[in-house]
């Protein structure tokens, strides 16, 4: 990650992961025995070293959310293809078995995945690096200089990209 003064508007370089996905992965606790049952389970306490170890498998971040239903996880993919590829092993496997055995039973689980075809994260001043700022290289940019569509034309043009090589292989 570059280092750009906070004191300046940046964006991240999008550009740089032409095949970015992003997926959110969330436990919903409808009752208090759903919850317990969730915590008993043990998948909170592997979730964190699992998704550390995902990193060499093309997981580039992941934030931890809490909504009034329950915990949500936010996760950067390098691409559809590796989330696909992690998910069908363990642990996850073994996680979402349990899951699915123990729906409706005070708790639910749902996923949404996103296949990014354009993109933009642009940060005023006074914002510490979240989100791809975190895992791409960042950029100076004038403040209100209106450049959205040029720089999410620059995302499009590096995915046709990643997808012509991806055809030829």
């Amino acid at each position: 990650m570059s280092e750009i003064p906070t004191e300046q508007t940046y964006i991240a370089a999008l550009w740089e992961q032409p095949t970015l996905c992003l997926a959110f992965f969330g436990v919903q606790f409808h009752t208090k025995e759903g919850q317990r049952l969730y915590q008993q389970s043990g998948i909170q306490d592997e979730m964190f070293p699992a998704l550390e170890a995902a990193r060499s498998e093309g997981l580039l971040l992941t934030r931890q959310m809490m909504t009034e239903e329950g915990p949500v996880s936010m996760q950067y993919w390098r691409s559809y293809a590796d989330l696909d590829q992690w998910a069908r092993h363990l642990p996850h496997s073994r996680w979402w078995q349990w899951l699915t055995e123990n729906a409706g039973k005070g708790l639910g689980f749902y996923h949404e995945i996103y296949q990014v075809k354009t993109a933009e994260a642009l940060y005023e001043r006074g914002t510490k690096p979240v989100g791809p700022a975190v895992f791409c290289s960042l950029h100076s940019v004038k403040n209100g200089e209106g450049k959205s569509k040029e720089r999410q034309q620059h995302f499009v043009g590096a995915a046709n990209e990643a997808e012509r090589i991806a055809k030829q292989k």
